[in-house]
């Protein structure tokens, strides 16, 4: 039993649809590696779905974030500095170092670099905008 018949017995699939790119730029990759085209759309759909599982991680970890945790979150990965976001949340120092602190926790993390890094493929631009 091939991969693909294995896979749609398993999720109950009659067809899975591939557009003529796709299944062409898949035998391209399956060639440069040297392994059958099913090993390599395996390994594909193994890794997006880790990708997907990562990304739901990090969205359910945001919104265990309170409102200001998460102002403080945008602005550390807009690369403020601590006195940076004090100043422009009106908070004082101690209130930032401790929303970080409590931010880093819950994300799982050890630094500031590494939530920056997490979360590097959000676009936090509107929290960059001046306040009104």
């Amino acid at each position: 039993m091939s991969l693909w018949q294995w896979l749609r017995r398993i999720l109950g699939l009659q067809v899975i649809r591939v557009d003529l790119p796709v299944l062409d730029e898949l035998q391209s990759l399956a060639e440069q590696e040297q392994r059958p085209r099913e090993a390599v759309a395996a390994d594909l759909i193994s890794f997006a779905l880790a990708q997907r599982r990562t990304a739901e991680a990090r969205l359910d970890r945001w919104r265990l974030l309170s409102p200001r945790e998460q102002q403080v979150a945008a602005l550390v990965c807009l690369n403020y500095t601590n006195p940076e976001t004090a100043a422009r949340l009106n908070i004082s120092l101690p209130t930032v170092k401790t929303h970080v602190r409590n931010i880093l926790i819950k994300f799982q993390l050890a630094r500031r670099g590494d939530l920056r890094q997490a979360l590097a493929e959000w676009d936090f631009s509107t929290w960059d905008a001046p306040p009104r």
